[in-house]
């Protein structure tokens, strides 16, 4: 299939289905003719299937399932943002779920002007990420607005571009909470801002005796969490995101005692990653 035949398909209103034969390489023509048809295109639907077709190439020939392809960057950034609409939005999502943070941080002029021309909760979880201290200049107008003042995202940009006062917030409610729930949600919400203390104290986390039960479900230990919030901050350290064993476990200890100079204070827990409780047993 040619690349004109994909965004044929995509303009007959059909799905993207994850063939990306057409930018083995990827192929810079390819990427700019995709690049020209989010610019043409008046249909959100279309052009949220143009974004999913870039993220599949990205993750998909990148060596850690990243998205930091430069040209794919910038398409994403400008081109897919020249809309305001849900596409942008998308794009946005995968970016702050995908994007590789060095690569980011590269465009950091033009999440500033994004800030302050299209600011949307999604896009300040990209800012944290890229570390996009650019952005601050407009981000310092928009915390006027009591909206945005209350939005968790646009505070996690904040955190991560250096306001103590905010990052020792989210820091504190997850050293405090004992709900393992919470604990996984703020355990995010460090990821995500991506500092040194709040990376190490995810790491000095990696014992907590924490289980998520949903009864006939399943149960999770939080320490699966935790190794996921911290793959978000490391992508190429791809074992965090693979626990099958006591051993993962083990190796998983040593590296944040390697990176973060942790030292325990209680014992391993017993193994458990996930598992399930359907019929109400183990």
């Amino acid at each position: 299939m040619t690349i004109q035949e994909e965004i044929e398909r995509l303009r007959a209103g059909n799905p993207h289905l994850g063939e990306i034969g057409p930018f083995v390489v990827p192929s810079p023509e390819a990427l700019e003719q995709v690049a020209a048809e989010l610019r043409q295109n008046p249909s959100q639907d279309v052009r949220i299937q143009l974004v999913k077709t870039l993220v599949s190439v990205a993750i998909q020939t990148d060596p850690f399932g990243t998205i930091a392809h430069s040209r794919i960057l910038s398409i994403l950034l400008d081109d897919a943002s020249l809309v305001p609409d849900d596409a942008y939005r998308f794009a946005l999502d995968r970016l702050a779920e995908l994007g590789a943070p060095n690569a980011l941080g590269g465009f950091a002029p033009a999440l500033a002007r994004l800030a302050a021309d299209i600011p949307v909760s999604e896009l300040f979880l990209v800012v944290a990420k890229a570390k996009a201290a650019d952005a601050l200049e407009a981000m310092q107008d928009l915390e006027k607005d009591p909206i945005w003042a209350k939005d968790d995202n646009f505070r996690i940009a904040q955190a991560a571009l250096g306001d103590a006062s905010v990052e020792d917030e989210f820091a504190v409610s997850f050293s405090a909470t004992g709900d393992p729930q919470e604990k996984i949600l703020l355990a995010r919400r460090l990821a995500q801002i991506g500092s040194s203390t709040t990376r190490e104290l995810l790491a000095r986390e990696m014992r907590t005796p924490l289980v998520l039960q949903v009864p006939g479900s399943y149960e999770l230990s939080v320490r699966v969490e935790i190794a996921k919030s911290l793959l978000y901050c490391h992508p190429d350290q791809t074992f965090l995101g693979r626990i099958e064993s006591d051993e993962d476990y083990e190796r998983i200890e040593r590296w944040c005692e390697f990176q973060y100079g942790v030292e325990w204070s209680r014992p391993r827990p017993p193994f458990l990653a996930m598992r399930s409780l359907a019929g109400g047993h183990p």
